[in-house]
């Protein structure tokens, strides 16, 4: 700007307008003023409101304004009044920065949460599961069919108290291996990120120990792991957890963490974020291994794709608590068609319906082998036994049965590219 003006300026009055205006509104407004330049549509920030800065009248032009109306600040000494390209034109008087409350949130969602502290997550549309499917009246329909269907043939919720670093597993403690198994370790991590809100003496796990684990000993062939790891150490640590089960990463599931009732309790903030970080973690994944190899066109049985989301949005729990969404049971249910279901690290809100929940924190234990077992009879009174080698077939007794309706609703597989290399991707 100082070559485009021919001689050096007096930058004062554009430095007071760079600590009060977004950046793309005072780089407009100084070049308005040097008449370098029209003036620009109302797009995305509503400019117009009071004490932001100039107006826009009802036909959308510019308005600055008649003449006088903002004074030109005092040149600094050596300097004439006015710029040599813009005769008559000043930079106008700096407005006062609007309030909170004045602030008007436009499309600037990250500027909202600097004023405010309010999460860009929280105005997210559709973010909860009866209002995510209204304009869709067929997945409307799947999901309602597959959670009749899943409630249909759960088994009783059970409970097994135990402390997992002492406990083995086995098949030969639960009776039977599992379709699907959830994982919620208590890492380190959960420690660090609210150091001042987690209880004196809490649980924390290596990812060595997590690793340690005899997952592969309660895991059917095929079957599917679930593991929260957290936002750092744990994403990496995962992986090699999967590689000594025996599963391969399939998926990630993320987690993104909202805060409604900013100002009314308190959230993870900078204050009492972990050491080291120079931002706030909002979100945790979970991420989703196989075990086996299962194809979508030959074991829709075993398997339903592409029906729920990859991404849960919802409130954080209060500080210190490892709390997970529920919603995930139900993404678990509507992906996986097996029976057995367990899951590890639980506590008494983890109880659930068609669930084995193990955990040192469960109140009481009301996991029997043999009434677990006689939910997987058959036609014949046998006992499903996985041993019997290969993929459960269709109609297995350790399967969500599936309906002509289901299967015309849920969503196919594209097909394969006939053309060489690699396709579509």
């Amino acid at each position: 700007l100082c070559r485009h003006l021919g001689g050096p300026i007096s930058l004062q009055s554009a430095r007071q307008q760079a600590q009060v205006a977004p950046c793309k509104l005072k780089i407009q407004w100084l070049l308005l003023s040097l008449g370098m330049m029209g003036p620009p549509p109302p797009v995305g920030m509503d400019y117009s409101q009071a004490g932001f800065g100039p107006e826009y009248g009802p036909s959308g032009q510019l308005d600055m304004g008649p003449p006088g109306d903002f004074p030109a600040p005092p040149p600094p000494p050596g300097q004439p009044q006015g710029f040599p390209d813009a005769p008559g034109q000043d930079i106008p008087a700096v407005p006062e920065r609007p309030s909170k409350r004045q602030y008007n949130r436009g499309n600037d969602y990250c500027q909202h949460f600097v004023d405010t502290g309010a999460r860009p997550q929280n105005f997210l549309r559709d973010s909860l599961i009866e209002d995510r499917y209204q304009d869709y009246p067929q997945l409307k329909r799947l999901i309602q069919l597959k959670d009749q269907q899943v409630a249909n043939y759960r088994t009783p919720m059970y409970g097994l108290r135990a402390d997992l670093r002492k406990l083995k597993l086995s098949k030969e403690l639960f009776g039977t291996k599992f379709d699907v198994i959830l994982i919620d370790p208590p890492w380190e991590e959960y420690i660090r990120r609210a150091p001042h809100f987690v209880e004196p003496g809490a649980e924390s796990w290596t990812w060595e120990e997590i690793r340690n684990l005899n997952i592969e000993d309660v895991a059917d062939t095929p079957s599917f792991v679930f593991l929260w790891c957290g936002s750092a150490e744990g994403l990496d640590a995962a992986r090699h957890c999967f590689q000594k089960w025996g599963f391969k990463r399939i998926e990630d599931i993320c987690w993104i963490k909202s805060n409604k009732d900013v100002g009314k309790r308190k959230y993870l903030s900078a204050v009492n974020q972990e050491p080291g970080s120079m931002l706030v973690h909002t979100k945790e994944h979970c991420l989703i291994g196989m075990r086996g190899t299962l194809k979508r066109s030959l074991d829709a049985h075993i398997f339903h794709c592409n029906v729920d989301t990859d991404v849960i949005v919802s409130e954080e729990p209060p500080l210190g608590s490892t709390e997970k969404p529920k919603e995930l049971y139900e993404i678990i249910e509507r992906f996986c068609n097996g029976r057995r279901r367990l899951e590890l690290f639980g506590e008494d809100h983890n109880l659930w319906e068609g669930w084995v929940t193990v955990g040192k924190s469960i109140s009481q234990t009301t996991f029997k082998k043999q009434a677990y077992l006689n939910h997987f009879r058959t036609g014949d009174g046998v006992i499903y036994d996985e041993h019997r080698g290969g993929k459960p077939p269709p109609g297995s007794v350790v399967l969500v049965p599936s309906s002509d309706e289901i299967e015309q609703l849920r969503p196919r597989s594209p097909p394969p590219s006939r053309g060489r290399g690699r396709g579509r991707g």
